[in-house]
């Protein structure tokens, strides 16, 4: 894993804290002319058929994702230089694709779930520190935070541990983002646990892919 430069200043990570919301409250209303279905009513099976992710939905994504990756890569690179200590991803399009199609068929939910809950890190930034402890509590005490952020989650499942927090400023319309706070002591299992999931998502998305070309499986 690249090395990242470690920040343990509670006032640095409520600056970018504050930054990333300030940014998606920014990028959203730029792109509210299309963004109006509310992802919170609607479930990921109201948007998944046999056929694969319904044309319309999948033309909202590939114009937000063509927005982050156009006319805000600027913004998103300046953010960078402002903050050299945090990293940012803009998920790829194969691994949307990927996710919904798992959570249309993850066990006993028939893809019931939000959409919001399932594409909740379109766009994703990660910081690393030494004391997460200590940035948890106070995170969880911080009233001006948890009236910024829409939720703070302590992530465990498996090897992985982290802080998440989601910004969607308060419009079940606009597509959520997510920050990771990871601790340094746990950033290698961190990467293992995340390749082996993302290798769980391929394959669960695999009867999808042979179902649409009419192949049959290898045994």
């Amino acid at each position: 894993m690249e090395q990242q430069p470690i920040v343990d200043s509670y006032e640095q990570i409520v600056e970018v804290i504050c930054a990333i919301n300030e940014f998606h409250l920014r990028m959203s209303k730029e792109q509210e002319s299309y963004l109006t279905l509310n992802l919170k009513k609607n479930t990921v099976s109201s948007i998944i058929s046999d056929e694969g992710i319904s044309q319309q939905f999948q033309s909202i994504i590939d114009r937000y994702r063509r927005a982050l990756l156009t006319v805000n890569m600027l913004e998103l690179i300046n953010f960078s230089s402002n903050f050299p200590y945090v990293r940012f991803r803009i998920k790829q399009a194969e691994s949307i694709s990927e996710k919904l199609l798992y959570y249309s068929t993850k066990e006993g939910n028939n893809g019931e779930y939000p959409i919001n809950k399932c594409l909740n890190d379109i766009l994703g930034f990660r910081i690393i520190v030494s004391n997460s402890p200590e940035i948890n509590s106070l995170l969880q005490s911080d009233t001006a935070i948890q009236n910024t952020v829409f939720k703070i989650i302590q992530r465990k499942i498996g090897d992985y541990e982290a802080t998440h927090l989601y910004f969607k400023n308060k419009k079940n319309s606009y597509f959520p983002w997510e920050l990771q706070i990871w601790d340094v002591s746990h950033s290698s299992l961190n990467v293992e646990s995340h390749e082996q999931h993302k290798q769980k998502r391929k394959y669960i998305s695999l009867p999808w892919d042979y179902h649409k070309a009419n192949l049959e499986k290898e045994e």
